[in-house]
């Protein structure tokens, strides 16, 4: 076979050419010699950067600024940690005043710091690896036929609980007790379980009494009630020392006590083993002291 030369170039010409273009006939990695009219061009003086370029290079600066005036060694750190680390590493005003506008929580890494102050993070693409480890997880095995599948049910924690029960004033009660400074705003019993140590307090113009819910050994409702034995201040019984803040003759709650407790003697000497109470609802102090 006789090899045909270009007609269109001298037989030198023609080697040149094929010596140039022998990289990528005969497929090697790269080219042998790069042509400068073919190599890609950087951006002009008077050309356009791309905005997400400029975006990664903005973020970079600031995220390496951040790092600079955060010392590693500060780490777990609150708020107040993080402001006067970046003061004494130099930060300018508006680094400080952005760390100062931060959640109050800890942070453990200046990662973390970078994005409560709204930070882009860097995502490594998995291409689907994720889900491919997702699929390839074995599923539960569904229980067998006779199986027990009764799930254990939470725990139920109630809310710390504050009760308030003013007196029921009957309106003789009411004026022979107001010499005594007992007036409605000043006669009431409170369940408080939001105190360190949940108590009663009871309230009754000159006298109080205070003591923890675990000193209470029970509860009854009582009355009827005597008009002259619970008529005017605090009252005391002559045959146990029991104790009572009555506001009407109908009915109350008889309040028993584990240890006696003090309340109408000032120095603490007498104590009483048990309070009647004539606030207005019975049943629902009942129930707040019986839980």
């Amino acid at each position: 076979m006789i090899e045909r030369s270009s007609n269109q170039h001298g037989p030198r010409l023609d080697d040149e050419i094929a010596r140039e273009v022998e990289s990528l006939t005969r497929g090697a990695p790269v080219e042998a010699r790069v042509d400068e009219n073919r190599a890609l061009e950087d951006a002009g003086d008077g050309e356009p950067v791309p905005e997400s370029v400029l975006l990664e290079a903005d973020d970079t600066r600031e995220r390496s600024d951040l790092a600079r005036h955060l010392r590693p060694s500060i780490f777990p750190a609150d708020v107040d940690t993080l402001v006067q680390c970046a003061r004494e590493e130099f930060a300018d005003e508006v680094l400080i005043v952005a760390l100062s506008g931060l959640p109050a929580r800890t942070y453990a890494t200046t990662n973390e710091v970078w994005v409560a102050l709204g930070g882009s993070t860097e995502h490594r693409d998995t291409g689907g690896a994720d889900e491919e480890a997702e699929a390839e997880t074995p599923e539960a095995e569904a229980p067998q036929a006779g199986e027990d599948t009764e799930e254990p049910e939470p725990a139920a924690t109630a809310a710390p609980a504050f009760h308030r029960f003013n007196f029921n004033f009957d309106w003789r009660y009411r004026i022979a007790a107001l010499p005594f400074g007992i007036t409605p705003g000043r006669a009431f019993v409170e369940v408080d379980e939001r105190a360190p140590v949940p108590v009663l307090r009871a309230h009754f113009g000159l006298w109080s009494l205070e003591t923890p819910l675990a000193n209470i050994a029970g509860v009854e409702r009582t009355g009827p009630y005597a008009l002259p034995k619970t008529l005017g201040p605090a009252h005391i019984s002559l045959r146990d020392r029991g104790l009572t803040f009555a506001t009407t003759s109908a009915a109350g709650l008889c309040i028993e006590f584990r240890e006696p407790v003090p309340a109408a003697d000032p120095i603490g000497v007498l104590r009483h083993p048990a309070l009647t109470v004539t606030v207005d609802d019975v049943e629902g102090l009942e129930s707040a002291l019986s839980r």
